[in-house]
């Protein structure tokens, strides 16, 4: 075998020049092939990157989209609330001048009977006070027939409580509507910071395929050192994403 470099001539079964030291064509060939290899490799890790990319990007638009629901329904729940207190405090101011309306006429009744009380019998005065007393009588009545009072808006004293009332008909609407709105931007949030964390996985994806990248390019051993702070990277990368998405679920 003769040498391509030097031209000197080679045993066959011989790998390296003796005169000169150059790879015989058979060391060069397995060379190549051993280069192929490695490439191939690499082109392989290149994609599963790739892969693992696109699933993470998937994640990503998931839990930002989750985000955005989350928000919605949270500002939904505020339109609830605000509605459903408008609504407590309007029925409140209804059924409190009903009431009061209905406390004043009969009180007005239970003075002109008292009144009434005050002339001698056969008074003629006796008969108007009577009529005005039950008239008023029937006036408190139709107020007080406007509205139900529950003895829980009523203080011991008979007045009427009015934080009370507007407490529990919130309390009958919180059963009909969401008025947790804190969850809901809280869940926000939550989701907010898992989409960064894993933009950051993402990031460091990138970096994995530069490594990738410049094993495949570069001709010299430190291409195994690329090699291996890419596959290491990744692996990192993985072992971050898997507890992003355990621990930020």
């Amino acid at each position: 075998m003769n040498c391509p470099a030097c031209s000197a001539e080679n045993p066959d079964s011989g790998k390296f020049c003796i005169q000169c030291g150059e790879p015989l064509p058979q060391e060069q060939q397995e060379e190549e092939e051993r280069g192929d290899r490695f490439k191939t490799l690499v082109a392989i890790l290149i994609a599963i990157v790739s892969l693992a990319g696109a699933a993470l990007a998937y994640r990503i638009t998931l839990a930002a989209g989750s985000a955005a629901d989350a928000d919605v329904t949270g500002i939904v729940s505020t339109v609830n609330l605000h509605q459903a207190r408008v609504a407590s405090e309007a029925e409140l101011y209804r059924d409190l001048r009903a009431y009061l309306q209905g406390r004043i006429h009969n009180q007005l009744s239970h003075d002109l009977f008292a009144e009434r009380d005050e002339y001698p019998a056969g008074d003629p005065a006796q008969d108007r006070l009577w009529d005005e007393a039950w008239i008023e009588t029937r006036i408190a009545e139709a107020y007080l027939n406007e509205i139900y009072v529950p003895p829980e808006h009523l203080r011991p004293d008979g007045s009427y409580d009015g934080q009370a009332a507007l407490n529990l008909s919130m309390a009958h609407r919180a059963l009909e509507l969401d008025f947790d709105r804190e969850r809901h931007f809280a869940e926000a949030d939550r989701l907010r910071s898992k989409v960064q964390w894993l933009i950051g996985v993402a990031l460091v994806l990138g970096v994995v395929l530069l490594f990738y990248t410049l094993a495949e390019v570069t001709q010299r051993a430190v291409k195994y050192v690329f090699l291996v702070l890419g596959t290491a990277t990744f692996v990192l990368a993985i072992i971050a994403a898997l507890v992003i998405e355990l621990t930020v679920a």
